[in-house]
């Protein structure tokens, strides 16, 4: 399997494993809490996903035709900047939470 990222895109997926382990260790085994703690995990990516790809780039300057170019941070996972993550991340959790809520027992 291939994992994509720029940056400090690693995070993402990290935080989403970091929150379900938090909940492992505290002896949280209800579905609902865990899900619901890993979509609130996007809040992270949110936060520093903006903090970090704000910041001001870089000006650099072709010697041969004289293009400035400014260079930007980046910082994604699979081409998907850190700060949106918290919309998928939500996303997901919320299905997979209908998904339990709806289930039949037999």
């Amino acid at each position: 399997m291939i994992i994509v990222f720029k940056g400090r895109g690693w995070l993402v997926p990290l935080t989403g494993i970091a929150s379900v382990a938090v909940c492992a260790i505290a002896g949280l085994k209800d579905p609902i809490i865990v899900w619901s703690t890993f979509g609130l995990s996007g809040l992270v990516d949110h936060y520093l996903g903006r903090k970090w790809n704000s910041a001001e780039g870089r000006l650099y300057q072709d010697l041969h035709t004289g293009d400035v170019v400014e260079v930007r941070p980046e910082h994604s996972f699979f081409w998907i900047p850190m700060q949106y993550w918290l919309y998928i991340k939500l996303a997901i959790a919320a299905a997979c939470i209908l998904f339990v809520v709806t289930r039949t027992t037999t």
